[in-house]
């Protein structure tokens, strides 16, 4: 009889192989296993932790993603993978922000809305 595991990282190192399921997320090419990491570890006395598949770019989101979308992952990868997708999500905010700021300073508009509102 298999020994029963009461804590979220022990179900998820169960589930998927107790290795670490980076498919190069971190930026690494991992050699082992058809591209997957495959650490057992994150060294001296460091175990694997549960977090999402795929990163979100903060620490809440990841916090609260669903037990299905967790996957192990080493610290190294994880710190990695976490970092880019932190990256993506700051040039997607600043690409947001730049779109909406385009008609602040559009003095084409700007001059038809002073010449529309001007007293006649």
């Amino acid at each position: 009889m298999k020994q029963r595991r009461d804590n979220l990282l022990a179900a998820v190192l169960e589930t998927h192989n107790e290795c670490c399921a980076c498919q190069g997320a971190c930026g690494k090419t991992h050699r082992d296993g058809g591209g997957q990491c495959g650490a057992v570890s994150s060294g001296t006395n460091k175990p694997l932790l549960a977090a999402p598949q795929t990163p979100y770019a903060t620490d809440v989101q990841n916090a609260a993603a669903p037990l299905e979308e967790l996957r192990p992952w080493c610290w190294t990868c994880w710190r990695a993978a976490l970092a880019a997708e932190q990256v993506r999500a700051d040039e997607r905010r600043t690409q947001e922000l730049a779109a909406m700021q385009i008609g602040l300073f559009d003095v084409g508009v700007l001059g038809q809305r002073t010449q529309s509102s001007a007293p006649r």
